[in-house]
């Protein structure tokens, strides 16, 4: 499986070309001129969203190259395919945890303002955001293809930027977000276990589309 899961990492990579950054860069400058002391909040949203997307990305240049009728000739079965597709999305978890860091660090030196606040929510999102996008998305692409698995995202690309459009305007902030919390541990460990469930969900769905589709 390990080699099933380094493929599927060299996929993820190859999907980060000019286009990719180019687009980074701009909502980088965006952000840091409207945003403020948000901006790096809000790249890190951008770049949690950029992650979970490549992982579709490396799904259709799979596809482009036939490696599926490849793959039924390797004494694999579809468990085995199904966990290093979900393992390599969890490794890239990493990329969008280091970009949420990194880019609120940066927002905090350069405005001189630090708020725990913010990085906290950004790592959190860093990491719940990517699988998310993954799991919605690949059960979708196994079962009706590349395109439905594309429209599958759309809601929620939309509903990340309009939670982006609502800080930059100053409709939410972060302190308001944290005031509705009452217990955070116990609501942090319910998500986890939540994430957890679908995510497991996600697998067994996208193994039955592959088995369909095989």
């Amino acid at each position: 499986m390990r080699g099933m899961i380094y493929k599927d990492l060299c996929l993820f990579f190859k999907g980060i070309d000019k286009v990719v950054l180019a687009v980074l860069g701009g909502l980088l400058v965006l952000f840091g001129y409207k945003s403020g002391v948000y901006a790096g909040m809000l790249f890190s949203f951008a770049l949690d969203m950029m992650v979970g997307l490549l992982h579709l990305t490396a799904l259709e240049k799979e596809e482009k190259t036939a490696w599926r009728s490849y793959q039924r000739t390797m004494p694999v079965g579809v468990g085995k395919v199904m966990a290093g597709k979900y393992a390599a999305v969890l490794l890239t978890v990493p990329i969008s945890v280091a970009g949420a860091v990194v880019s609120n660090l940066a927002a905090f030196a350069v405005y001189r303002t630090f708020w725990p606040e913010v990085l906290g929510l950004s790592i959190l999102a860093a990491v719940a955001l990517p699988p998310v996008f993954a799991m919605f998305s690949l059960p979708f692409y196994y079962w009706f293809g590349t395109q439905i698995a594309q429209f599958t995202s759309l809601p929620l690309a939309f509903l990340l930027f309009y939670a982006i459009k609502n800080f930059e305007d100053g409709w939410w902030t972060v302190a308001d977000l944290t005031g509705l919390v009452g217990n955070p541990g116990s609501l942090l460990l319910m998500g986890v276990l939540a994430l957890a469930g679908m995510f497991l969900l996600s697998l067994a769905l996208s193994a039955a589309g592959y088995c369909r589709r095989t």
